[in-house]
């Protein structure tokens, strides 16, 4: 079972985490979501694969990246990594990869 992850120690670096934590972080140990719709999904994600061409809905979720646009395009077969407690498309497919519960 996954552990909670604290998003603001989180947000500091991996060494604030615990050693669970940490390994929770690994790419598929806490599970995953496939998205093709314009839905708001819950994470916390730890990455996201861009399966088909994805343009991310900045203004409508919590993407985690300080003075974002309103929408960022991702290249197919592209993979970012990072904090992100939810993700919602406008359009596109990935596979968000959750780091674990907050």
């Amino acid at each position: 079972m996954a552990s909670a992850i604290n998003a603001t120690k989180y947000k500091k670096g991996l060494h604030r985490l615990t050693v669970q934590e940490a390994q929770n972080t690994k790419l598929g140990q806490a599970g995953m979501v496939w998205i093709d719709d314009t839905v708001e999904h819950e994470g916390p994600f730890s990455a996201i694969y861009v399966h088909a061409e994805a343009v991310i809905d900045t203004s409508e979720c919590q993407i985690g990246i300080d003075d974002a646009p309103a929408t960022i395009t991702l290249a197919a077969k592209e993979t970012i990594y990072g904090h992100f407690p939810s993700i919602e498309l406008d359009s596109g497919t990935v596979l968000a990869y959750y780091s674990g519960k907050s």
